[in-house]
């Protein structure tokens, strides 16, 4: 293969996965707390000598995730609750705690706040919340602690983390590299929940302008072959 061959395939590489992105988002429009995902383009430039002055290959090495929130809409479900502002609820993995701002909670069979994959969710020490089961009246402060027939329970744990160092993981997770800190004030919202941040028409409208790029790429690798043989059916004929 010779360089323009090179160049091409690394770009349509690139752009496969950012196809694959998208689609991802476009998929998660109705996942709560989801953050939308894009990619990053980096430029390799090599000198090359001679009559070719230089050799630029573009490449996708890194994601960047979108942070900015998403709109918070009312629940019927007591225990459904939304971060107003930065912040996360931190749940419980076997690597460690992680962070989400997905607020779909319930309870399981011992009476435990679990998110929708049943994973604990943690409160400010990192340990369970734990509601009697026979509670008739749940209600979340502002700062959430959590009061379950007039009785403080606990309080739910919020974080806050550097974005630059979150990781996505799985299950609408966060691992969070360099660590988290508590947010000194929190604002928790009972019966709500926060949407997905993917504006559909602008995926759908990102979509259709990759997969150009990408149908256009294609052709030109085709039109690029279709050279090379032309070529060495001459050579051969010439000989």
């Amino acid at each position: 293969m010779d360089n323009a061959g090179y160049v091409t395939l690394s770009r349509q590489s690139g752009l496969m996965r950012e196809l694959n992105t998208i689609a991802n988002n476009i998929a998660n429009i109705s996942t709560s707390g989801y953050r939308r995902e894009s990619v990053i383009f980096a430029e390799h430039v090599k000198a090359m000598g001679g009559a070719d002055p230089s050799l630029s290959i573009a490449t996708m090495n890194h994601r960047y995730v979108d942070f900015s929130a998403g709109q918070i809409s009312g629940s019927d479900n007591p225990l459904d609750m939304a971060i107003e502002g930065d912040g996360f609820f931190l749940v419980e993995s076997a690597d460690g705690p992680r962070l989400t701002r997905a607020g779909s909670f319930s309870l399981n069979g011992v009476g435990e706040l679990v998110n929708t994959e049943g994973r604990r969710v943690l409160d400010e020490g990192g340990g369970a919340l734990v509601l009697p089961p026979q509670s008739t009246s749940i209600s979340v402060a502002a700062d959430g602690t959590i009061t379950a027939d007039n009785q403080p329970v606990g309080r739910i744990g919020v974080v806050t983390a550097d974005a630059a160092y979150l990781v996505r993981e799985g299950d609408n997770m966060f691992r969070a590299e360099q660590g988290y800190e508590p947010v000194a004030t929190p604002r928790v919202r009972q019966n709500a929940l926060e949407g997905s941040n993917v504006s559909a028409v602008t995926e759908i409208a990102h979509l259709i302008e990759v997969q150009r790029a990408y149908e256009m790429g294609q052709s030109f690798m085709q039109s690029d072959d279709e050279r090379i043989k032309r070529t060495v059916r001459e050579l051969s004929q010439s000989q």
